[in-house]
């Protein structure tokens, strides 16, 4: 018997519950926000979305001149800049540090992992009580430092050091992310390049740089982007640990478009904003692949 392929039929029904869970889920209420950016619709108001005047590109216009919304915008790339690139290193770092065999390799893999099962909004509250006053960063590990000035530092009163607080709680739970996959792209090297680089008197570094690092750019680009799209999204760290304060100080983009929504009620301005970031993202995205791949590939 030859096997024949499936009718059209049978796999757009096959497909049918995936694509319905797809529209439910993505596309129907993405459209709806690009369709409420364009309304003037608080739903205190007392009236339905679908009754809402259309205003244009008001919403737009009031978000790229409203300088709460640019500050958190401009902090939260700052944000996702810094931990970015320390997450990057120290994953890099831990993940060639573990690539030759020792004795518990198998425990410190574990022990360097553990953050990341932990959902964020127990990592924020874990630092929150860590960083307190009397906590264990003040009462412990700086006093043995500074003596009893280290009682005097108030994390969350002070823009600068609530700041370093929740890069300090990213670092700690993201940089396994980074390490798992640095180590598996550093992992899947061939050993035969690296024991003919070693016979012709090759250095470890020299090894590192010009054979492990430009194998594995593929999967460092991709680390990167997916680490830096998640880090701009960051709602718990903030929302629990600092609250945005002192003042705004540390509020991120995302904590400020759920301000606006769901505190001040202003869906529609909350949705243009969100479009304004979408699009940021998706720019800044496509010229960093661009750069990493289709640039260098001329």
């Amino acid at each position: 018997m030859t096997d024949r392929p499936a009718p059209r039929s049978i796999k757009i029904l096959a497909n049918l519950p995936l694509n319905a869970l797809l529209y439910a889920v993505l596309i129907i209420p993405f459209l709806l926000m690009i369709y409420l950016a364009f309304l003037k619709w608080n739903p205190a108001g007392g009236y339905e979305w679908w009754r809402a005047p259309l205003i244009g590109l008001a919403n737009f216009h009031k978000a790229l001149h409203d300088s709460r919304f640019l500050s958190s915008l401009g902090r939260t790339i700052a944000y996702v800049a810094i931990v970015v690139t320390i997450e990057f290193l120290l994953g890099l770092l831990l993940a060639y540090l573990l690539l030759e065999k020792f004795p518990g390799k198998k425990l410190a893999i574990a022990i360097i992992i553990y953050p990341l099962m932990l959902p964020p909004v127990v990592v924020a509250t874990i630092f929150y009580l860590m960083f307190q006053d009397y906590g264990p960063v003040n009462n412990i590990f700086l006093r043995s430092i500074i003596g009893e000035k280290a009682l005097g530092i108030h994390w969350f009163l002070r823009p600068d050091t609530a700041f370093i607080s929740l890069i300090i709680a990213d670092i700690w739970q993201w940089t396994p992310f980074i390490f798992l996959i640095m180590y598996s792209a550093l992992s899947a090297v061939p050993k035969r390049l690296i024991e003919a680089a070693q016979v012709l008197g090759a250095s470890n570094f020299y090894i590192f740089w010009r054979i492990r690092l430009p194998l594995i750019k593929p999967l460092i680009v991709i680390a990167i982007v997916l680490r830096a799209l998640e880090a701009f999204k960051v709602f718990d760290y903030v929302y629990i640990m600092t609250g945005g304060g002192p003042g705004t100080s540390t509020e991120t983009v995302s904590v400020y478009i759920y301000r606006v929504a769901i505190e001040y009620h202003d869906i529609s301005y909350a949705s243009a904003m969100s479009l304004i970031v979408l699009l940021l993202i998706i720019i800044v995205t496509r010229i960093f692949i661009w750069y990493s791949f289709e640039r260098g590939g001329r």
